[in-house]
């Protein structure tokens, strides 16, 4: 391609015409051939983000030998930019991981946040070193990131290096706890993570939480902050304290411990059935969905009441749960239900007709 028509398709991307900005940049981002390379390193220089975002996908069709000119783009104050560097850079392997290697010992801040960030959305072995190693970086931002992007390597050395984490800046135990989840951690490591539920900031209390699953103590659940106890809704495999938090005052606890309630087969109906009178249609569909697992009059006779509930989620969610309880009442109340005029809505009752049948064939 040569210059001329080149910068005709440059001056084509700040076109108000849509269709042609599209074909332009679709014919820019197709370039292959060697001529346009240097057009494509010249244009890249343009203060227009949509330009620079256009070279940056261009260039993903070039052997590129020398990543580190491309550096600044990673940490783009416009989110478009930044997404297509860091996608050219995920691609061109280790010379690309190498550049993003030697930002982590700039001066520039936004350079090392950009290259750790970078490097966590590799996730390549070659990326994992670099990013522990950005785990002691003198700024907490970049030690949080670090911690971030490490939650996806399961190995035991990460999960050691998280939890030297875990007495760091509040940002920096949050990162770690996150990357802390679903591992399976040793007795030794959950004690380590015990006191964090005294930390001073609830975010961290809550992760932690969330990291020390069954083996976090009932007394989680009088946290002061909601955000702990709806932790500890997800989390626990006691009936008492689901019970307990079914009634909290917080409407996002009882919704999370209705929804743990339905999905361990709980039976709590004395708890649920007044939740379907909850003033958050939240908590309404939850306790709905939750008593799919109950029966008999009293169950039933609230889930047909849900059936007329102004918020649709809810009237789906007591129709399902019928479908689930089965029995002549709820066949009738569904039939009826289904004559609804929304036709999504009817579907819905229809198709938990259809299971209440089944299983009663079944059976």
């Amino acid at each position: 391609m040569n210059a001329k028509t080149f910068a005709r398709l440059v001056a084509d991307l700040s076109s108000e015409d849509f269709a042609k900005v599209e074909d332009a940049a679709n014919t820019i981002c197709s370039l292959r051939d060697a001529n346009a390379y240097p057009l494509i390193l010249d244009a890249l220089q343009s203060e227009t983000p949509l330009i620079c975002r256009v070279m940056l996908w261009a260039l993903r069709n070039y052997t590129i030998a020398d990543y580190s000119q491309f550096l600044p783009f990673v940490c783009s104050a416009d989110d478009d930019v930044r997404e297509a560097a860091q996608v050219l850079f995920m691609e061109g392997g280790e010379a690309a991981c190498k550049t993003l290697v030697s930002a982590l010992s700039s001066d520039d801040l936004n350079l090392q946040y950009g290259a750790v960030e970078t490097l966590g959305q590799m996730r390549s072995e070659c990326a994992k070193q670099p990013l522990l190693a950005s785990l002691s970086a003198s700024a907490p931002e970049v030690r949080a990131l670090a911690a971030y992007s490490l939650a996806r390597y399961p190995d035991d050395a990460v999960t050691d290096a998280l939890l030297s984490r875990l007495s760091d800046e509040p940002d920096v135990r949050s990162a770690a706890l996150s990357g802390l989840k679903g591992r399976a951690l040793s007795s030794d490591a959950l004690l380590s993570v015990m006191p964090l539920l005294s930390d001073a900031d609830a975010g961290v209390r809550a992760l932690a939480v969330y990291v020390l699953d069954a083996t976090v103590p009932d007394s989680a659940a009088e946290d002061a902050d909601s955000r702990v106890r709806r932790a500890m809704a997800e989390v626990t495999d006691s009936a008492a304290i689901l019970r307990k938090l079914l009634t909290d005052v917080d409407s996002s606890v009882r919704t999370a411990a209705a929804d743990a309630a339905g999905k361990r087969g709980m039976r709590m109906d004395e708890v649920l059935i007044p939740l379907l009178s909850d003033d958050m249609p939240g908590v309404r569909r939850a306790a709905a969905a939750a008593l799919s697992h109950a029966e008999g009059d009293a169950v039933v006779d609230a889930l047909i009441a849900a059936l007329s509930d102004p918020k649709p989620g809810i009237r789906a969610a007591a129709a399902n749960s019928l479908g689930k309880i089965g029995g002549e009442k709820a066949k009738a109340a569904l039939v009826s239900a289904s004559q609804v005029r929304n036709p999504i809505l009817a579907g819905i009752m229809k198709n938990a007709l259809s299971e209440l049948e089944k299983r009663e064939v079944g059976q």
